[in-house]
């Protein structure tokens, strides 16, 4: 399977700018598989037989967790923000891939939401809307993709 990347670099569109997922965005994640690795260990210690009572269940709970948190971190990781001539490129996906592109010349609206946290820590969310689909995630650097679109929409 090709890489998305190796085809955006090949086709005749170039990438603009490249947004990147912040830090900040893998905290709850991993807050959820260090709490969750709980309940991995007392599955792992003790076995299936131990998971029938009060602490079974709430094993099986840590069990969701760590691997819910395995799940988003991995997502995150293989997210991949692309502002090319044309169009707005999400790529996301853990075994397969999937590609959304948002047309700039369709983009109804941007909504760039930063609170005073990210300010200091330089990330933000910025909301892009077209007629079906609304994207947003916690990036590094707000100000430059908003700018980068915009530079891009003139262009277009």
């Amino acid at each position: 399977m090709k890489d998305l990347l190796t085809d955006f670099k090949t086709s005749s569109e170039s990438i603009n700018y490249e947004a990147r997922v912040h830090w900040i965005s893998y905290v709850i994640p991993v807050f959820f598989t260090v709490i969750g690795s709980v309940g991995v260990l007392y599955f792992l210690l003790l076995g299936y037989k131990f998971m029938l009572g009060f602490m079974g269940i709430i094993s099986l709970f840590l069990i969701f967790l760590f691997i819910k948190g395995i799940i988003k971190i991995i997502r995150n990781k293989n997210t991949k923000i692309y502002v090319t001539d044309n169009h707005l490129s999400f790529s996301t996906g853990i075994l397969g891939k999937t590609l959304s592109d948002l047309s700039l010349n369709k983009l109804e609206g941007m909504q760039l939401q930063q609170s005073f946290l990210g300010k200091t820590l330089n990330f933000g969310t910025l909301v892009v809307t077209t007629g079906g689909m609304t994207h947003s995630y916690f990036i590094e650097n707000p100000m430059e993709l908003r700018s980068a679109l915009l530079h891009s929409q003139k262009a277009v």
